[in-house]
């Protein structure tokens, strides 16, 4: 792989701009918690850019985007369970100072490996950005197009406001968030009573 850092851009982003994500509505007993995001503990390495040894958290541009890539994946399901969906929330969050971030955005072309399943190699990659101190990693969706994503690392995390949180499905009844039905339709992905 020929996929160096001091060859990819560093932006910064602007103080302001709103990112969104599907986290749990509660936190578990293990989660780290910067900024009411809910994280999973450091080392978990489940995503793409999860770090060896600290926290990753994953935004989108879009709650559209944040919901494609979280819940209705395009490779991965048919279906999603009525009961996981009660269990989360679409927050979204805004970037009170600048964020430094390396900017992968374009080169998934040539690297088709960045979108793909095998997460290890990106995952290094994130380890690299992360030692090398930047907020975290810009990227483009690989569940929607022209749409982005950030992964952010705890200084990046910490940079960032709670602004608010709706459940995935209101409390005690089935209804949907109107984000999520729209998620749901277009991806195909049909949502079930139980899985």
């Amino acid at each position: 792989m020929t996929f160096a850092l001091k060859k990819i851009p560093i932006i910064e982003l602007p103080a302001g701009l709103i990112f969104y994500r599907v986290q749990l509505t509660k936190a578990r007993s293990d989660s780290v918690k910067i900024n009411r995001m809910f994280l999973p503990p450091a080392g978990m390495k489940a995503g793409r850019f999860c770090l060896q040894n600290g926290i990753s958290a994953y935004l989108a541009d879009s709650s559209e985007t944040a919901l494609y890539e979280a819940i209705f994946r395009r490779e991965l399901k048919t279906s999603v369970s009525l009961e996981v969906l009660r269990l989360k929330s679409l927050a979204s969050f805004e970037a009170k100072r600048a964020l430094k971030l390396v900017d992968i955005r374009g080169f998934e072309e040539k690297y088709p490996f960045l979108q793909s399943q095998r997460i290890q190699f990106t995952q290094a990659f994130a380890d690299e950005c992360f030692t090398a101190g930047y907020d975290g990693i810009f990227y483009a969706s690989s569940q929607h197009p022209h749409h982005e994503c950030i992964c952010l690392f705890e200084s990046g995390a910490k940079k960032m406001r709670f602004v608010n949180s709706s459940p995935l499905v209101k409390a005690g009844e089935n209804i949907l968030l109107k984000d999520v039905v729209m998620a749901a339709r277009c991806s195909a992905v049909e949502i079930v009573e139980s899985q």
